[in-house]
């Protein structure tokens, strides 16, 4: 998932000519930052660079793979607790909640400590806890385990996209995308590494000793790099001065159908990512290796989109994106339904991960983007969506997994699921950008604090001087607090 910092770099809002610009490196005589001062560009080696890049990168494939893992490790996880499937439904919780309670911790902690040492002991941690996951005896031991690793999570998004906002100032969009990337290859090869567990290791919950050993393997690179800091002058984020709509109103309608959209389409991926597997299993008795294949197919085309959509946006509107790729996530929910439970097949299965995979793809990032065209995305619209996305990552799969356990659609509640969250998509987007458009066509008011700030709509910031550097309210926390997330 992405952060609003990222977007807005993805977005193409690149360099302060308002160009495109490609990810050039900056050079320095030495592997480290170089001091910098008011007005100057920092400086990064090319070695600091790809050691940096090396790093986030490995850490987007263990985060990705960490969100997805469930998947295809929540039946085993029940055989060796002698539970239903169903019963798992807490982990979902203790994911949700731990993803809700970190959003603002997570950029405290990296606005105050160096970005590196955040991440590194945000590995650690989720080192030594996957590891102990197939060790756990209970269902209520594994939840609170679950619990505490997940609260690393949005350490892990929060410190990687922070270092780049601050290493590339408004020109990290290609290696936001890179990361991005790393953490759908992730999702994607983590069925198959647990069915190759499963042939090869005799359990498919040794994954999660190997994704363990990943984690660690990921902060090697950080022993051999500084932290970025911060830009200063005109590089620095939020240096450019913000007007602000004189309507209030149309703003927080805006605002609260974007926050809409990104519980729906976060809820959604959860809720088809982390049960397809099952799905498989129990609906079209799948074999272990055509389910892991299925739930890979979903991870698959939700990667390959996110790549076509960072490609297409720089030629289109994230509203044309996002109309334009939900269509395909209900087409695919709708086809086990429409054929029901005696028409399912493999091939089916495969065509609706597919298609869903890739409808959904666009849903976090073009959803914040959509919203940066009409309204200002500050830190404390930040953390809203760190909450929404780790409250949508609970609902979605605990839906499925309830009305599974207490209703006769059994595992087709997945597709009903799915199917009912993108045919909110519609109606969310379409008020957004109705009550956006009309914004546009008010007049603008000189900078104030934004309407959704903790310091209230009212207040007056300072107005920047002629020739005078610009006034830095937007600080560290904005580029800090990310969700989740969870992608």
């Amino acid at each position: 998932m992405l952060s609003p910092v990222a977007t807005r770099a993805v977005s193409g809002r690149f360099t302060s000519s308002g160009t495109d610009d490609i990810w050039a490196t900056h050079r320095g005589p030495r592997d480290e930052e170089q001091p910098s001062t008011p007005g100057d560009k920092q400086t990064y080696s090319g070695r600091y660079l790809v050691t940096c890049l090396i790093g986030y990168s490995l850490s987007f494939v263990v985060f990705g793979s960490q969100v997805s893992i469930l998947g295809p490790t929540i039946a085993p996880l029940a055989d060796r607790l002698h539970v239903a499937e169903p019963d798992l439904s807490p982990l979902f919780t203790a994911l949700g909640i731990s993803c809700i309670v970190s959003g603002t911790p997570s950029g405290w902690l990296v606005d105050r400590l160096p970005t590196h040492h955040v991440l590194v002991g945000s590995l650690l941690l989720e080192a030594v806890g996957f590891s102990l996951v197939p060790l756990m005896p209970s269902v209520w031991s594994l939840t609170a385990l679950y619990f505490v690793v997940c609260f690393s999570y949005n350490f892990t998004n929060s410190a990687v996209f922070t270092s780049l906002a601050w290493m590339f100032p408004k020109r990290a969009g290609p290696g936001i995308n890179l990361v991005l990337a790393m953490f759908g290859l992730g999702s994607f090869f983590i069925p198959l590494a647990a069915q190759a567990c499963k042939t090869y290791l005799d359990s498919p919950l040794s994954v999660f000793r190997i994704i363990g050993g990943l984690a660690l393997v990921s902060a090697v690179p950080f022993l051999f790099v500084t932290s970025p800091t911060r830009p200063t002058g005109e590089n620095a984020p939020g240096s450019s001065s913000a007007r602000h709509h004189s309507s209030r109103s149309l703003e927080l309608v805006t605002t609260l159908a974007v926050v809409l959209l990104v519980f729906f389409t976060t809820a959604a991926e959860t809720a088809i990512g982390n049960w397809l597997f099952t799905f498989s299993l129990r609906e079209v008795h799948s074999s272990d290796s055509d389910a892991a294949l299925a739930n890979s197919a979903f991870w698959g085309a939700f990667t390959l989109g996110r790549v076509i959509a960072a490609a297409m946006s720089h030629a289109t509107t994230p509203l044309v994106l996002l109309m334009g790729s939900v269509p395909f996530s209900i087409l695919g929910c709708s086809l086990p339904i429409f054929l029901g439970r005696s028409r399912l097949s493999h091939g089916v299965v495969m065509l609706m991960a597919a298609l869903t995979g890739l409808g959904n793809s666009t849903g976090y990032a073009n959803a914040v983007a959509l919203l940066e065209c009409y309204v200002p995305v500050n830190g404390f619209i930040n953390g809203v969506f760190g909450a929404v996305a780790g409250g949508a990552c609970m609902v979605g799969p605990v839906l499925v997994a309830m009305i599974a356990k207490y209703s006769s659609l059994r595992y087709m509640a997945m597709p009903w699921v799915g199917l009912v969250l993108y045919a909110l998509h519609l109606p969310v987007i379409l008020i957004a950008a109705i009550a956006g458009r009309k914004l546009l066509k008010l007049p603008l008011e000189e900078e104030q604090v934004p309407f959704l700030s903790p310091a209230g709509p009212t207040i007056t910031a300072e107005v920047e001087r002629p020739g005078a550097a610009a006034p830095q309210h937007a600080d560290r926390t904005a580029a800090a607090a990310g969700a989740n997330g969870l992608t």
